[in-house]
């Protein structure tokens, strides 16, 4: 059965993408770059070593992360604590007012009340000084800007006291030489 035109054999292609009715003709071919073989191995160790370099990197970012979670909280444990070491010595001035209200009311006299006030006073002042916050000194010395605020002059008939604070109308303060509220002052001004 053999025909003497066609060939001894035939090829048959099983290969499922290569339909020969689908093939364009007039398309060009991609081609794949071809590579010798150790320039293969080297690009093949070259991906090998960036994937290695992405897992060391997601796990330094990890731990960066974790980091700074905790610094963060750490941070607030910290601030808490200042906080907390800030206030309790206000707790004591606190109860001395309460007993001096308490004393004030048994014994019925203003004097008491006065006396214990100002002692309540003097201690919350020695407790602003132990952190560091000072009044500043304005009164009876030349106006500083700096340190002071002028709502008002107020006219004086001596010459040395132009320009220099002559009433203290609300006090200043300042925290380890950084100014917190300026003094606000009436200065002297010459007729």
């Amino acid at each position: 059965m053999e025909n003497s035109d066609s060939p001894g054999f035939q090829v048959i292609d099983k290969r499922k993408f290569a339909d020969p009715d689908q093939i364009d003709m007039n398309a060009i071919p991609e081609e794949k770059p071809r590579y010798p073989s150790y320039v293969e191995e080297l690009m093949a160790r070259m991906a090998e070593t960036e994937r290695k370099f992405q897992e060391k990197k997601k796990q330094i970012d990890e731990e960066i992360s974790r980091t700074k979670t905790r610094l963060e909280s750490d941070f607030e444990r910290k601030l808490e604590r200042e906080k907390q070491n800030i206030v309790l010595p206000f707790l004591e001035v606190l109860d001395n007012l309460q007993r001096a209200i308490d004393a004030a009311s048994q014994a019925g006299t203003v004097e008491h009340l006065l006396e214990g006030v100002q002692m309540t006073a003097n201690l919350f002042r020695s407790k602003l000084q132990s952190l560091g916050i000072e009044s500043i000194d304005a009164l009876n010395k030349p106006f500083d800007p700096n340190w002071e605020q002028a709502v008002g002059a107020v006219e004086v008939a001596d010459g040395n006291l132009d320009g220099v604070v002559v009433e203290e109308v609300q006090s200043g303060y300042c925290m380890n030489g950084q100014l917190l509220r300026p003094a606000i002052v009436r200065v002297g001004h010459l007729k």
